[in-house]
């Protein structure tokens, strides 16, 4: 019962909070709204049958920061995200394309330390709204996907944890504290158990109103290769964060000491293996990635896991 997992996959969208480090500038006030490798293991290019469906991704990362050089400085975080999702098919047909919408309310739990910060928080990310997501198939096992996801700036420890005090940033917060829109398009090719897929998702960033700061646009790839072996999925995949734009500051902004990290731009990769199983009336899915490559952003390992479930 549920090959779709494997060959029709879902393709959600997801975000992250991120630590405000001390002492050092980070591309992008946070990080990108869009999770990087939150999709990897799903066909991106497709979407199930109609119908509800629960997603549950989890991903537990001992990171730490890098410089514009690729080096580290001693700061690090240790961070917690659950993303729930639910999204529906409603059976219809958009411009000859499946039509499906959804919405996820991540959880976070950031704990940093190093370069003067001891700190720790829970809370909410900001809800992720997809009004929008559009599948077609095509010749020869192909298929792709166009979606909208746009991020409202109600998470949690927006407000009251960022400060900068002696020269350190302080603060751990849950939740980016801005608005931004993300559209993206998925590409698989699904034959015979193979899943062969790519994400792309562009994080247009507006300015936060607390800060004066506007995080520069990034592009965020989630990338996969898996084959479906009995009840069995194993492969590999990766991820890849690429900046396009300067950040930039309101000259307030900057004299306040508050993100003054104007023309850096965030840069990582990661990759590794994927394993999954379908149980039938739900699937569950574990992969890890080794971070690399990474310039003015938190970086790190990461594990994951995913469970879907149709109501």
């Amino acid at each position: 019962m549920w090959t779709f997992i494997r060959n029709n996959g879902i393709a959600l969208t997801a975000g992250l909070a991120a630590v405000l480090a001390s002492g050092q500038t980070l591309a992008a006030e946070n990080w990108t709204p869009h999770l990087p490798g939150v999709t990897e293991g799903l066909p991106a290019g497709a979407l199930p049958p109609p119908g509800f469906y629960f997603l549950n991704t989890t991903m537990v990362a001992p990171f730490s920061l890098y410089d514009n050089n690729g080096d580290t400085n001693g700061v690090k975080a240790d961070i917690f995200v659950d993303v729930p999702m639910l999204l529906w098919n409603p059976g219809v047909k958009v411009l000859g394309a499946d039509y499906a919408v959804g919405v996820a309310q991540p959880i976070t739990h950031v704990s940093a330390s190093g370069g003067g910060l001891d700190e720790s928080s829970w809370g909410l990310f900001q809800t992720i709204l997809m009004p929008a997501k559009l599948a077609w198939q095509l010749p020869a096992d192909f298929h792709v996907s166009a979606g909208l996801a746009v991020y409202v700036p109600d998470g949690t420890a927006q407000k009251t944890v960022i400060s900068y005090q002696n020269g350190t940033y302080r603060g751990v917060p849950n939740s980016t504290n801005y608005w931004a829109l993300e559209p993206s398009l998925g590409i698989s090719w699904l034959h015979d158990g193979w899943n062969v897929s790519a994400s792309f998702n562009y994080d247009i960033n507006f300015k936060n109103q607390d800060s004066g700061y506007t995080s520069g646009n990034a592009l965020v790839g989630d990338y996969t290769i898996t084959k479906a072996i009995g009840a069995w999925t194993v492969g590999v995949g990766g991820y890849s964060v690429n900046q396009l734009e300067d950040d930039k500051s309101e000259v307030a902004a900057i004299q306040a000491g508050i993100n003054a990290a104007d023309g850096n731009r965030q840069t990582k990769y990661a990759a590794g293996p994927i394993v999954g199983y379908d149980f039938g009336k739900a699937s569950v899915t574990a992969y890890y990635n080794h971070g690399f490559g990474a310039k003015n952003v938190l970086s790190g390992d990461t594990l994951w896991t995913r469970l879907v479930v149709p109501f």
